[in-house]
Parts: C-alpha cells; sequence; structure tokens
C-alpha cells in the first residue's frame, strides 16, 4: 500500500556512479598526462547520505549499459559547458568555455540507459544542462546578456550568488525538500532554453528561469516502478552540509539507489534488505496502536495535528500481516518539516524523506533491534489520506477480500525473502482493484 520508502534495506550501501571530468595537463602536481577528477563537495554529500561511490569517465570501454550494471545510482556533476553543436546551435565564441565533446556524448548516453535500467539519477548545474539536450532541449548560451534576469554568477569570473527556487507544487523536487521556496548557491552562465521532451520544468527563480527540471513519468499508482531522473540547475554540493534541505537532494537519490540495490538481482531468490515475515493476526495489536498513538499526538503541537489512524494490515481484525504496527498521522502541513521531525525523531522515531509523494514522509520504530512501528505522516485531505483509509475500511468490511489479501501476502514473503520492495510492488494490482471497487461503490448512483 506504501511506496515502500524506507521501509528495507537500512544496511545496504548503494554504489553510485559519479561521472568525472577531465583534469588538464598539470591541473595537478605531477600529473603531466592530466587525468579525470570530480569536485569533493558533491561526495562528501553522498557519503554524508550513506552512498558508496566510484568515479566514471569518457572512453570507458564497452557498452554503456555494461558499465552502469554494477551501480545503483547516477550523479551528474558540474563543469564547462555542453558543446552548443548537441542541441543545433551555434557556437558563442565569446562565451563557450570548457566543452568536452566526449564528455557530452557519454554522459548523454549514462542518462538515457539510466532511464531503461531504472537506475535513478540527479543532474546538478551542467548535469541538468546535459540531461536538457539528452531529451531534444536546448540552451540559453549566454545569460548575463540576456534583460531581466538575475544574478546567476559566472563561473570563469569566479562568481556566485544566493537566490531562491520556488519548486512546483506537485514535484518531486517539492517532495524531496518540503520546505517552500529554496535558497541556492548559483553560479551558471547558462541555463534551458525549450525544455526537452517528456521533461517538465518544476522550479523556477524569481525571473521565471527554469532551475529545476525531471522526467516526467504521467501518472502511475506505484512510483517506485517508474524511472527517477531529477535535474537541478544549481550547486546543493556547496551548502548541503549545513543546510538539511539542500542534502536532501542527495538523500533521496541514495535512497532510491538503496531501494533498487537491495532487489533480488535476475536468477537470485534472495534481496539485500531486511529480514520480514508475515503472522497470524495478533489481538494486541490494536492495543499498541491505541498506546503509541498516544506518544505520538503527546509529542507534537496539538495545532498540527488533525487525526491519527491505525492503517494497514494490523488494523484488520484477523487478517494476516507483518508484526509491525502502521499508523497514518494526518496534519494540517508538512511543510516545513521541522515541525514534526523533531518532535518525532525525539520520541525514538528514525525520519526517511520520500523522494515521490508531497503528501507523505515516513518514519519508523524499532524495539530491541526489531521494527514495531512504522509511522506514516500524510497531508490532511490528501489522496494519500484518503487512498490508505478506504482500502483499510474495505477489507474491514470485506472479510473474502480480506482472506485473498493474506493469502497474497504469505505467497509474496516466500517469493521475495529480503526484498520488500518487490514484495510492496507485487501487491500493487490487488491494492487498485480494491480502491477501484472502493471509489465505484462510493459513487452516487446514475455517476
Amino acid at each position: 500500500m506504501t511506496t515502500g520508502s524506507g521501509q528495507p534495506t537500512e544496511t545496504y550501501r548503494p554504489l553510485v556512479a559519479v561521472a568525472a571530468y577531465h583534469l588538464a595537463r598539470n591541473r595537478v602536481t605531477r600529473w603531466p598526462d592530466g587525468g579525470y577528477g570530480v569536485p569533493a563537495p558533491y561526495i562528501d554529500a553522498l557519503r554524508r547520505s550513506g552512498a558508496r561511490t566510484a568515479i566514471v569517465s569518457p572512453g570507458e570501454p564497452g557498452e554503456v549499459e555494461q558499465i552502469l550494471e554494477p551501480f545503483d545510482g547516477l550523479l551528474l556533476v558540474g563543469g564547462g559547458d555542453v558543446d552548443p553543436a548537441g542541441y543545433g546551435a551555434e557556437p558563442d565564441a565569446e562565451h563557450n568555455y570548457g566543452l568536452e565533446a566526449d564528455r557530452d556524448a557519454f554522459e548523454i548516453e549514462l542518462l538515457l540507459a539510466a532511464e531503461r535500467m531504472r537506475v535513478p539519477a540527479l543532474c546538478i548545474c551542467r548535469g541538468m544542462q546535459v540531461m536538457n539536450v539528452a531529451y531534444g532541449g536546448t540552451l540559453h548560451q549566454h545569460l548575463p546578456g540576456m534583460p531581466g534576469l538575475l544574478q546567476h554568477g559566472v563561473p570563469l569570473e569566479g562568481t556566485e550568488t544566493m537566490h531562491a527556487v520556488t519548486p512546483e507544487a506537485t514535484s518531486y523536487l517539492a517532495a524531496m525538500t518540503k520546505s517552500g521556496d529554496l535558497m541556492c548557491s548559483s553560479h551558471h552562465h547558462q541555463g534551458i532554453d525549450i525544455v526537452g521532451e517528456r521533461l517538465r520544468a518544476t522550479g523556477h527563480s524569481p525571473d521565471g528561469l527554469v532551475e529545476a527540471i525531471e522526467l516526467d513519468v504521467g501518472p502511475s499508482h506505484d512510483p517506485t516502478l517508474e524511472p527517477w531522473i531529477v535535474g537541478v540547475q544549481w550547486h546543493p554540493e556547496e551548502t548541503a552540509s549545513t543546510d538539511p534541505t539542500q542534502q536532501s537532494l542527495f538523500d533521496a537519490l541514495a535512497l532510491l539507489a538503496r531501494l533498487r540495490g537491495a532487489r533480488a538481482k535476475p536468477g537470485e531468490t534472495e534481496g539485500r534488505g531486511r529480514d520480514y515475515v508475515v503472522v497470524d493476526s495478533d489481538p494486541t495489536w490494536p492495543a499498541r496502536f491505541e498506546a503509541e498513538a498516544e506518544r505520538i499526538v503527546t509529542a507534537l503541537p496539538g495545532v498540527l495535528v488533525t487525526r491519527i489512524d491505525h492503517v494497514g494490515s494490523t488494523s484488520v481484525p484477523g487478517l494476516a500481516a507483518k508484526p509491525i504496527v502502521d499508523i497514518q498521522l494526518s496534519l494540517r502541513a508538512l511543510t516545513p518539516r521541522d515541525a514534526y521531525v523533531g518532535p518525532l525523531t525525539g520520541i525514538g522515531y528514525r525520519w526517511v524523506l520520500d523522494p515521490w509523494e508531497v503528501d507523505h514522509e515516513y518514519f519508523s520504530r524499532d524495539v530491541d533491534g526489531e521494527r514495531c512501528f512504522q509511522l506514516h505522516v500524510c497531508t490532511a485531505g490528501s489522496e494519500w489520506e484518503r487512498r490508505h483509509l478506504a482500502f483499510r475500511d474495505w477489507l474491514r468490511g470485506h472479510p473474502d477480500d480480506a482472506a485473498a489479501y493474506a493469502d497474497l501476502k504469505r505467497e509474496l514473503a516466500v517469493a521475495h525473502v529480503k526484498d520488500s520492495l518487490a514484495y510492496t510492488d507485487a501487491k500493487s494490482d490487488f491494492i487498485a482493484d480494491i480502491l477501484r471497487r472502493s471509489d465505484e461503490g462510493a459513487r452516487p448512483r446514475g455517476d
């Protein structure tokens, strides 16, 4: 029923490919032939998120799928300009710098392969421009020459600026950050002109310049099955060590990489996540919910909470379930996070952001090393809230469907050992059917 965010794989450390750029001859002492490199702040931000890193560089032999195959995530970083020939423009000889046609081609191949292989990708500054060109978009070659724009910084002049970026309300960017407007470190002299095909603009600076894009996967009842590719024009790595909102971009990439990497590999029957089991219904589950709900509500400002509900399989009498009590906490707003993340972590909950849903955040609490509670914080009145209550209420009122659901879960728990995301994915069709029937039953006759 949930997206799976944060539930499995805390012990698995994902491996993220970071695309490197050329280092000119003698850029590094005693490297007369040059080399390849990545600035440390990118690597540091990924390490803070729990990811492992390895660089990949232009000239790697083999098919691009073979190059990307060992990795769970992809990061495209900043650097020089994208060659204008790649988007059908004449070069701006006065202002273009650092052109690397082989790097352009390599990163475009990596990004398109990441989509095909469902490898999550975050593209920063030049990386976002590469992403736009990869999908057929174009670039403004020199922003300082355009009237009406803010200062966005010019790399060759060593200038940078801080400015606001407003995320689009339903975007992955808004889901990751949940903070309203972002304050961003910027130094780029180029920007997006025409947004590429199948991309959508999801963040803008006050002057209207596109500052974030994402691959538009359209409506999906299960976003974990869709590609996740996000680009930002600013440099989150520069302030991520002191700004949790900027760090959340790297945390999101690492989480998605962790979820992907913890799945069972083709031909294998066991994933790399946490052990889990499905057990017979326990009559103590409702009382455990009531006691925990009181702890949660007491920890939060009363004005913030609208309702708290026992959801999931442990809320349905007689239904077999994983022995983890699912709680849904409805709040008036999820922005800003500080209002609830601090109080909930203060009573022992572990927070994991949701990189897909603007109306949901995930928390969990272990007791004596065992997962005992999952807390789904959602926006009051949201579709997230409605779906989970509707599914619970349907199963409570339809014992045959509840029994079929129990049988399905037992079967999937055997088929997907230590792979709770695959377990969750495999329930999606059953859940979607129940919600469809619930919605049909709720419609007035004649509609």
